[in-house]
Parts: structure tokens; sequence; C-alpha cells
């Protein structure tokens, strides 16, 4: 299955979600967060499902709102998040972060890494104060987790950017029983060595893409600590969702 870049109409938002103020999305800020519309990856343990199908048919967050939002809440908000979805499946997200920055507005930008083209555009013109990068698998299973065609090669390029880059970053996975094990988490570890931070996200099996995935019982969170531990001989790991 081939998914390409998602259409907007013109002058339509990318956004299709919005809260207000939140305390979950960036580690001790609050947080203005945004979620983008449309993904090229169809996880089965998506927890953001109509994000990924249903996008078109959700209502778009406009701009006048998110800038009126921003305005009001200066001195405020600490910064924003920018997830979905797949941020940059969307060439515009350019723009848009040229944009939050002229409203003095530091940015993260949760992202799969899938489009290192656009990546390499906001790492070089310095668009963002962090970036969580989704690392799904090993390079060699990506296209049997993410369900979509990907090249490995544009995962790892994207890794490798935000390693060398400046700016202050995260990988995450999310462990999912029957995906990803010990074997995997080692992988993408060793793929990670000379990044900041590796997170080990506990999978969640209440709202998934692929309902069949709601009857898989997570593992414990002593398994999980446990991994980390051995993970962290690689780049250091903790467990979030636990």
């Amino acid at each position: 299955m081939t998914v390409t870049p998602a259409k907007e109409p013109k002058n339509r938002s990318i956004f299709r979600g919005m809260v207000p103020a939140s305390m979950l999305d960036w580690e001790g800020k609050l947080t203005l967060s945004l979620f983008v519309g449309g993904c090229n990856f169809r996880c089965s343990y998506c927890h953001n499902p109509e994000l990924v199908l249903k996008f078109d048919a959700l209502p778009a967050v406009e701009w006048e709102e998110i800038e009126s939002h921003l305005k009001s809440r200066k001195g405020w908000l600490d910064g924003i998040v920018i997830g979905g979805g797949e941020p940059t499946l969307h060439p515009e997200i350019i723009d848009i972060l040229k944009r939050f920055r002229k409203l003095g507005y530091p940015v993260k930008l949760d992202t799969n890494g899938s489009f290192p083209d656009i990546l390499e555009e906001i790492v070089k013109n310095d668009l963002v104060s962090f970036i969580a990068m989704d690392v799904k698998a090993s390079l060699e299973n990506y296209p049997k987790v993410v369900k979509s065609e990907i090249s490995p090669s544009k995962i790892a390029l994207s890794v490798e950017m935000i390693k060398g880059s400046a700016i202050e970053h995260e990988f995450r996975t999310t462990v999912v029983p029957g995906l990803i094990d010990k074997k995997e988490i080692l992988s993408i570890a060793r793929l990670l060595k000379g990044g900041d931070a590796y997170v080990l996200q506990q999978f969640n099996p209440k709202t998934t893409l692929d309902k069949s995935f709601q009857s898989i019982k997570p593992y414990s969170a002593n398994l999980l600590k446990e991994w980390a531990e051995e993970a962290s001989d690689f780049i250091p790991t903790r467990v979030r969702g636990v």
C-alpha cells in the first residue's frame, strides 16, 4: 500500500484537534497542543485512528482561532506542541512553524521521521525547540509494523539528522506485545546511540486503529523497566506511561 501526502483544500487548516492547555505533551511545560490530520502510516495500535483514517471529515481548527488563543495567553503558555497524525506529511508545516516563531512561542514537534526532506528544512532553519521522533521498530521490521511502504533508509536518515542537530530531542517506541520485544528494543537502542534520550512507552489498548489490538495485554511495568536498563547501555532510556 502506498500512502501519498494529504492534499488540503486551498486555505484550509491542516489542524484537526486542539487542546488549549495541556501539561501532558511537553514535560514540565504548559502548552497549546495541536493535532494534524492525516498520516502515511497505518500502525495497528495507533491511538488516534480518526486523525489517520477520517481526518477529512473532522472540523478544521483555523489559524485565526489558534493565533487569537496564543495572543491572549501570552506569558501564560510555555509553548506549542504539534502532533498528529503526521505533521511533516504536509509541506506547509514549514510556513506554519515560521508563523509560530514570529509569535514568540517555542515549539515541540512530534514526528514519525518518514519525511527527512521536510525535517531537514525544520532543523536547518531552527524552527523548533524540541523534536520527539517515534521509532516504530528495528529498521528491518518497519514495513511490517507501520503497514505502509517505507524506505527504512529514510528513518535512519531522520535519526542521524536529529542526533547531529543542536535541537533537544527524544526518540520513543510504543512497546506493543507481539510487535516489540527486548531484541527489537536493543536493536533500536543501538541505532539511537549518541542521541539525547530514548523513551519506552507503555502500550494502551483502550483505543486502537485495529480493534483486535484492544485485547492485547500490555507488558508489565517491571519488564519495561528491565529492558530500559539494558537499552541504557547505548542511550539514556526511561519508561513512560506505567
